[in-house]
Parts: C-alpha cells; sequence; structure tokens
C-alpha cells in the first residue's frame, strides 16, 4: 500500500502537467518522447523526498479513504435503484387500484343482473321467444336475449380474469415492497459504516505531519479529480441518439493494418501509475502518430474535447444505452452532435493526456457503466487473434 501511494503522488505530479492542456498537433514524435521523460524525470525526483516521508498513518488514512468513497458511490448507486423500485412500487400500486374498480364495477354489473333474474321469477328465455306475438317480436327476442347472454359471458370472464389478475398484482406489490425495504437497510448500513471510517479517518489525520497533510490534500485532489471524470463520462452517455444500436460485431477503431491490443480490459499495472489498477477499456496500438481512428459503429458524437488523463476523446452514442469512447487522439476531426456511419474518421492516433505512447484507448460502456470491449469488436469469439 506504501508503494501504491507513493505511484499516486507521481500520478498527480504527471497529471499537474497534463490536465487540460490544449492538444499540440504538429510535434514530431522526438519531441514527444522527450517531453514525456522531462515529465517523468521531474516526478522522480519529487519522488526520492516524498518516499521517506510516508509513514504507517498517511497509509491507513488512504485505505480507510478508499472505503469511504466505493462506499459513497455505493450508496448513490443504492439512491438511484431505491428511486427506481419507488416507482415501479407507486406503477404497481396504480395498476392493482385500477383492476380492483374494473372487478368492483363488473361485480355490480353481475349483481343487479342476478336481482333481475331473480325478481322475473320462472319466466325463461325460452318462454319469452315462445310468447312472441309474430315472426318480428321473435327474431327480435331472440337477438336480445343473444346480446344479454353474450354480455353475461363477458362480464363473468373479466371478473374470473381481474381477480387473477389481482393477486398477479398483489403478489409483485409485496415482493417489490420487500426489494425496496431491504435496499433500504442495506444503504443504512453501508451508511453507518462510512460513518464510522469517516470518523476514524479524521482520529488519524489529527496526528499527521505538516509534510504529510500536503500530502493528503494532494492526493485527495487526484481522486477528486478522477471522480468527477468518471461522472462527466456518464453523463455524455446520457445523451440520446434517435437510431437504435443495431447490434453485431462493431468496426476496428483504427483503420490501418498491423494494430493490436497492447492492454486488455480488465485490473493491470498502469505504465504510469505503476500501481495495480482496472483499465476500463482496451489499448490498440503499433498504429503510429496520425493514424486514423474510425466510428465503430453508426451513432452521435457526445463528447470531442480535450479530457484530462484521456487527452484528445471522442464518445459516440450508437444507441439503447450503447456507446464507445476513444482517447489519446492527436487531433479530434468530429464535433459534438455530428452525426457519423460506421468508419467514418473522427481522430488521429496520438499520445495526448496520461500516455505512454501512440496508441487508442477504446472503451464500450452500457448507460454509462464500462464493460469489456472484446465481444463487441470480435462479436462472441473472444478466443481469437488480438490483431486486426
Amino acid at each position: 500500500m506504501k508503494r501504491k501511494i507513493i505511484c499516486i503522488f507521481s500520478m498527480i505530479v504527471i497529471l499537474s502537467c497534463f490536465f487540460f492542456i490544449p492538444a499540440v498537433n504538429a510535434e514530431s514524435l522526438e519531441e514527444k518522447k522527450t517531453q514525456t521523460q522531462e515529465k517523468r524525470q521531474e516526478a522522480e525526483e519529487k519522488l526520492q523526498y516524498v518516499e521517506n516521508e510516508l509513514t504507517t498513518s498517511l497509509v491507513k488514512i488512504q485505505e480507510m479513504d478508499d472505503k469511504i468513497r466505493e462506499a459513497e458511490q455505493e450508496i448513490s448507486k443504492m439512491e438511484n435503484e431505491l428511486n427506481k423500485l419507488n416507482l415501479k412500487v407507486n406503477e404497481t400500486t396504480a395498476e392493482l387500484e385500477e383492476v380492483q374498480n374494473k372487478y368492483k364495477e363488473n361485480r355490480k354489473l353481475m349483481e343487479k343482473r342476478l336481482v333481475v333474474m331473480y325478481e322475473s321469477g320462472d319466466i325463461s328465455y325460452l318462454d319469452l321467444l315462445l310468447h312472441s306475438s309474430s315472426l318480428i317480436e321473435f327474431l327480435s327476442n331472440y337477438y336480445i336475449i343473444e346480446e344479454i347472454v353474450a354480455s353475461d359471458n363477458k362480464i363473468l370472464k373479466e371478473i374470473e380474469q381481474e381477480k387473477q389478475e389481482i393477486e398477479v398484482k398483489k403478489g409483485q406489490l409485496e415482493k417489490e415492497k420487500t426489494e425496496l425495504k431491504l435496499l433500504k437497510v442495506k444503504q443504512e448500513q453501508t451508511r453507518i459504516i462510512m460513518q464510522n471510517n469517516k470518523v476514524v479517518q479524521e482520529k488519524a489525520m489529527a496526528s499527521l505531519s505538516e509534510e504529510e497533510l500536503n500530502l493528503q490534500e494532494q492526493i485527495k485532489k487526484y481522486k477528486d479529480e478522477e471522480a468527477a471524470l468518471e461522472a462527466l463520462i456518464q453523463q455524455a452517455s446520457s445523451i440520446g441518439y434517435s437510431g437504435d444500436y443495431a447490434g453485431g460485431t462493431m468496426l476496428w477503431p483504427i483503420a490501418k493494418s498491423g494494430t493490436y491490443i497492447t492492454s486488455g480490459y480488465g485490473t493491470r499495472v498502469h505504465p504510469l501509475r505503476g500501481i495495480s489498477k482496472f483499465h476500463t477499456g482496451v489499448d490498440i496500438g503499433n498504429a503510429g502518430f496520425g493514424a486514423p481512428v474510425v466510428a465503430a459503429a453508426d451513432g452521435v458524437v457526445s463528447l470531442a474535447t480535450y479530457y484530462g488523463g484521456y487527452g484528445n476523446c471522442v464518445m459516440i452514442n450508437h444507441g439503447n444505452g450503447i456507446a464507445t469512447l476513444y482517447g489519446h487522439g492527436q487531433k479530434i476531426l468530429t464535433t459534438v452532435g455530428a452525426t457519423v456511419k460506421k468508419g467514418d474518421l473522427i481522430m488521429e492516433v496520438g499520445s495526448t493526456g496520461v500516455s505512454t505512447g501512440p496508441h487508442v484507448h477504446f472503451e464500450v460502456r452500457i448507460y454509462g457503466q464500462h464493460t469489456n470491449p472484446l465481444p463487441y469488436l470480435y462479436g462472441t469469439n473472444t478466443e481469437k487473434s488480438e490483431e486486426s
């Protein structure tokens, strides 16, 4: 964990050099390499001092901070789930009330029919027909009786269906209320754990030195920026697209042969941060600066700007909650709101943001949540070669 904190500080130093600066389009590869080496050397020099000053207290504070942030995210997700469940409970309650009202109306109709039949005594439909004074009256009575019988049968069927539907809706409502209750309990438990960690963290911070407090503040700033970046990506993912995602295999995002995945989706040691971290997409390399980056599927551009550690970044929404993200571009060749077709040029390969060399960071997101891009790039066959 101590090494992790050191590497996070390294990342802070690097981010301070890269965050929210304009993309440079005309630099040579050699100039970019020199810049990267200078920034890393500067970070290493600062680390020589910081490494000796870190204490167990600061490491523990960071561990608690991670737990607090995880708890906050979990509480936020549960809050969204609670809102959705509340809506479902309200909808089911309204549906149940509607069915019950229909059931009551049909019951009243049938009760009135039974009263009329009782009051009519022993007069049967057959008697009514036989006492018809003419053929026209006979046919008229026959038609009326047929309509009455059909109406009675319809009401009886509706009553039976409504009774069954009421039972189903009651069961559904009970289930949703139970889920709601359990989720509220879980949320409250998570909130209590989070508050306890905050109390412990505050007590531990009281014993930190001034240097450690400064470092703690810088680490917190980095984590806040990272969380804000993720929130903005999720927000961009929610921008609508009138079309529907067609499904099938997405197009390889770099229109150049010989490119391949250099870093996969999942937990990895970040090449600059030096810490174990979840990689939310795949890195595609061996393209070189300026190689064409293309839209993996039809959609609308929801993001096209310099975006923190992603550098020059483009996001495309494809409908049905599916979005793709392309990072570290040398130059952006599209604009927000533009409608793009599969294979349209959107960006050039670069190394902007937090990057060790020219490549494209490619993500697939479902309603803002990252997922493994390989099934989308390769279809169901994820065992095939990772070269384009």
